[in-house]
């Protein structure tokens, strides 16, 4: 079958093909340490409404989005030890989606009422579920380079209006323009020089590099199919300097909540003894994480020409101003469905590559044929070369 029969790779929801494909792994839903015990929250995943809640013994759970009575929501109501009640009647549930409690009822028969609980496990700072079919579930997707002694650090959820395919489609090449008033304050000056890309196939799923600029170190972007990049970079919280004197290696989930918004969920990894992350993490928390909505805001202001990028505060941390490039760039492509067709180049051997093998698995997944089991090794980040010394 043509893999142009199965080119839809922006609609996930319930009964589509690419939501099917994406089903079939772990995806983060929430960073842990904002779900607190006793919290409750709701989560869209997929166009799919579901209950994410922490038990008092510290035990996250994720649960349908409404009670089996009358269809209320449940994350409005209590947490009581490990269990949800309902606001509305009190019907209360375990975890693990086996009703307990029906308080108001003459006859009570809560062994007959379950609703559906969903696989979750905390890794990297972020709690990711499994929605897909299998069962028992796959292995979560481990990172060997992001386990190892330094500083690691989630940060907060990127709620995008966008397609989260427009994020995986973040080519390493847009740096040079998109992230060229960043490059200017980090006093690294305009990039521009073009060179050959390429892009390979591997067994996490797509390696894109070129040749280095004179004096630097190899750069790889990686893509561990199907939603995830991989890179270095200076982009990072805190001050100025640390943006020139550090680099982290950072995981990019781009996740979609429906077919037009997004979220992306970041880890960092940066090799600091316990000292220096001690120390990183005070100046980090000076500098104020970012605020999603704010920023958002600000990027919303510049496609709209009410302000422009390059009169934002010059102490601005680079991890806030690469946030609003982006926004702007790829937020500003607009709907998936109301886009002119695109005249693909040279830069985008990697984009092209990472849409042939998504269309090939689901072509295979349409057909019933195996899928390709991904493999992510450990030493990715050692591949890069020497990291920019530490003041």
């Amino acid at each position: 079958m043509a893999y142009g029969d199965h080119a839809d790779l922006h609609h996930t929801g319930p009964g589509t093909l690419a939501g099917r494909f994406m089903r079939t792994f772990w995806q983060p839903v929430y960073r842990s340490k904002e779900l607190a015990p006793g919290q409750a929250v709701p989560v869209r995943l997929m166009s799919e409404d579901f209950t994410l809640f922490r038990g008092a013994s510290g035990t996250p759970y994720l649960v349908d989005f409404r009670c089996a009575h009358r269809g209320t929501q449940l994350s409005i109501g209590w947490v009581e030890d490990d269990c949800i009640r309902c606001r509305y009647h009190g019907w209360m549930y375990h975890g693990s989606g086996q009703c307990v409690e029906q308080p108001l009822e003459e006859r009570p028969a809560p062994d007959r009422i379950r609703i559906r609980s969903y696989p979750i496990q905390e890794y990297l700072g972020l709690l990711f579920v499994y929605v897909g079919e299998e069962d028992p579930p796959p292995a979560i997707r481990r990172f060997p380079d992001f386990e190892r002694p330094g500083y690691v650090e989630a940060g907060p959820g990127e709620y995008w209006p966008c397609n989260f395919m427009t994020r995986i489609d973040n080519d390493p090449r847009h740096v040079v323009f998109t992230h060229r008033e960043s490059w200017k304050r980090m006093g690294e000056g305009v990039r521009s020089a073009p060179s050959p890309l390429k892009a390979e196939e591997t067994e996490y799923g797509v390696r894109t590099y070129g040749p280095p600029p004179p004096g630097r170190p190899p750069r790889y972007t990686y893509f561990h199919m199907p939603n995830i990049n991989q890179v270095r970079s200076p982009r990072i919280e805190g001050t100025i300097d640390d943006a020139r004197n550090l680099e982290a290696d950072r995981l990019f989930w781009r996740v979609p909540i429906d077919d037009e918004h997004c979220v992306n969920w970041v880890v960092d990894y940066i090799p600091l003894t316990p000292e220096q992350a001690e120390q990183y993490a005070r100046r980090r928390s000076e500098a104020g994480e970012a605020n999603p909505e704010e920023l958002n805001a600000i990027g919303e202001a510049i496609l709209a020409g009410k302000m422009k990028l390059e009169s934002l505060p010059a102490d601005m941390s680079i991890y806030k101003l690469f946030w609003i490039e982006d926004y702007v760039t790829q937020v500003g492509q607009g709907r998936q469905d109301r886009r002119p067709p695109e005249r693909l180049g040279g830069t985008d051997m990697g984009v092209i590559l990472k849409r042939k093998i998504w269309e090939r698995e689901l072509a295979a997944l349409a057909d019933g044929e195996p899928l390709k089991q991904w493999v992510t090794p450990a030493g990715l980040a050692d591949a890069q070369g020497t990291r920019v010394p530490i003041a």
